[in-house]
């Protein structure tokens, strides 16, 4: 798709050619923030977010706050992926999404929400690009309302608390296996599963009312 997409291109150019010099720029960082003090470089950090996602999308945060805008590229690369699944069938939204993820990165109330921040970013850009371009319609032979619509009337509801609604979320509206969810939430992928499995079956026995 990047070789399609200009925007997705550029990006990931522009990423290969900022690994080559990072190894000093993390020596720089770890001083403050220790939780990157196991990057080499930058294609490192992507790695230990991928172990420990809130500890270093913090770090992350607080640095590009603090003056250090590459930090902040850094959250944007490795959220890049969502911003691609979240698009999908709509490439031409796509720039529109980067710019709203760069946005949600820079924006990020860090201190209200320490937690869960990967999906709150993912929250955030399909929330905002619900008000600048519509969703793809629900295919012809499908008459009921798709999954986020359902997930956000269950919450409007009380059916669901937070915490459900975006495991929910993150599952079967941004598409992530249990495993790439619990990666975000913070959370294991068995906890991403009984949740899911738990909410969907209390759902199931509420569905005459979510239709209604």
């Amino acid at each position: 798709m990047a070789a399609r997409i200009p925007a997705l291109s550029a990006l990931n150019s522009e990423w290969q050619a900022l690994l080559p010099e990072s190894a000093g720029q993390l020596a720089e960082w770890t001083m403050n923030e220790p939780a990157l003090a196991d990057a080499g470089d930058l294609a490192g950090v992507l790695e230990l977010i991928r172990r420990n996602p809130d500890a270093v999308l913090a770090a992350l945060l607080r640095l590009g706050s603090a003056g250090h805008p590459l930090a902040h590229r850094v959250v944007l690369q490795t959220m890049l992926g969502m911003v691609v699944r979240l698009c999908a069938g709509r490439p031409s939204l796509l720039p529109e999404a980067i710019s709203e993820l760069w946005l949600a990165v820079v924006d990020y109330p860090l201190e209200r929400r320490p937690r869960a921040i990967a999906a709150n970013l993912a929250w955030t850009v399909r929330r905002n690009l619900r008000t600048v371009a519509p969703p793809v319609p629900p295919p012809a032979e499908s008459d009921g309302p798709d999954a986020a619509s359902v997930l956000a009337e269950a919450r409007r509801l009380g059916l669901i608390d937070e915490v459900t609604h975006r495991t929910l979320w993150t599952v079967y509206v941004a598409g992530l296996t249990s495993q790439q969810a619990a990666a975000v939430l913070g959370t294991t992928a068995g906890a991403v599963r009984w949740r899911c499995s738990h909410a969907l079956r209390r759902l199931a026995r509420r569905a005459r009312l979510l239709a209604a």
